[in-house]
């Protein structure tokens, strides 16, 4: 959930122009939670992987947004050290306004050709996340907000068809609906969730007709309080359903970060805890919309390990490794995308900068460690 819209990246994706799905489904972006916490659920969480999976196989990958903005030879010596310690999948952007800065009719796939072309290259899987919306596709009063949504699902459909059509025939197979739209930091200047569930519908169809094989994911809800500018996570998978949302999505994306309370820890504020633990909660709203063969896929979880909101680098790796192994044991839980793979930075002004498995400099943090040994057993 870290504060920084992956629209951000536009500038840097500028200058830089100048598999298989498991049988329990795959699929996740970020974001710090703001000061506030932000949680996760406990550890008895289920049975192990259904749909004919062996116990315990489920996809793990790192949601890593900058990723796209390297040289190509950085992409393929990251995605090798990935490889290295278990991670099979990378959750990237297929940012709309990226691609289509310059209007409806001209596209620039340079970036995302590299991108996907490398994470393909190491024989890795994508989830591509079809978000962001161009100014001249923004609803009306919004081209200057930090995360406007588009103004007709048509278009926004559209455009999803051409990234379906586009990446399908390289092996892309899972693609998820935009990235925390019940969040403000990205569905400016507030979360509409009948607006959201209408741009849902038109590009879940479209995508599917482009590629019937295609797995597609609603977008990962963040762990937000209904403030009045942000929708729970709960709140708005309910508000979807009541906008027609069941039959548009083949698993319901969500970001359970829970920091600073871990994973195995019930707190009812947590969004681990309010993935399956409390009433409601996001599992017991699908079951109660007739969803319950469909799973939820973690599209992004983690935890600063400094920063404002710091747990430090023991809790980060062992928050992680809790992750990992509670989606193992839950049924339901198709999979898991950790955020992320390296820090942004080191100004301790600011949580986005802490996320990684590796500093900003490249050196081993001690969640690497531990999700390596996660991996292993």
């Amino acid at each position: 959930m870290p504060n920084k819209p992956i629209f951000a990246l536009v500038p840097a994706l500028l200058a830089a122009l100048a598999l298989t799905l498991a049988a329990c489904g795959q699929a996740g972006t970020t974001s710090a939670n703001g000061g506030r916490p932000c949680a996760r659920h406990g550890s008895a969480f289920g049975r192990p992987c259904i749909n004919g999976s062996a116990p315990g196989v489920k996809r793990t990958g790192i949601a890593e947004p900058d990723l796209i903005a390297k040289p190509a030879r950085v992409q393929a010596s990251e995605l090798a050290a990935m490889k290295a310690i278990g991670i099979v999948s990378i959750r990237l952007d297929a940012d709309w306004s990226g691609v289509q800065a310059w209007g409806p009719k001209e596209f620039r796939w340079a970036p995302l050709d590299r991108v996907v072309r490398s994470v393909r290259a190491a024989g890795m899987s994508v989830d591509l996340i079809i978000d962001g919306c161009p100014a001249w596709a923004a609803k009306a009063g919004t081209s200057g907000d930090v995360s406007p949504p588009p103004a007709s699902p048509a278009a926004f459909a559209r455009f999803a068809a051409e990234v379906a059509a586009r990446y399908a025939p390289t092996g892309v197979r899972m693609f998820e609906i935009w990235n925390e739209p019940n969040s403000a930091v990205f569905w400016s200047p507030k979360p509409d969730p009948a607006a959201y569930t209408a741009d849902l519908r038109a590009a879940y169809a479209s995508i599917k007709r482009a590629d019937r094989s295609a797995f597609v994911v609603s977008g990962g809800l963040a762990p937000e309080v209904n403030d009045g500018r942000n929708i729970n996570a709960i709140t708005f998978l309910q508000d979807m359903y009541a906008h027609g949302a069941k039959g548009s999505f083949d698993a319901v994306g969500y970001h359970p970060y829970s920091y600073p309370a871990l994973p195995d820890s019930y707190r009812s504020w947590s969004g681990w805890s309010q993935m399956g633990q409390t009433t409601p909660s996001i599992r017991s709203v699908m079951t109660s919309h007739g969803d319950s063969r469909k799973q939820v896929w973690i599209t992004e979880v983690g935890a600063p390990s400094s920063g404002p909101d710091r747990v430090g680098q023991a809790a980060q790796g062992t928050d992680l490794s809790q992750a990992i192994a509670n989606t193992r044991n839950t049924s339901w839980i198709g999979g898991l995308y950790l955020y992320s793979w390296q820090d942004e930075g080191t100004s301790q002004a600011t949580d986005e900068n802490w996320f990684g498995l590796v500093t900003a400099a490249g050196a081993h943090k001690a969640a690497y460690a531990a999700v390596a040994t996660a991996l292993r057993h």
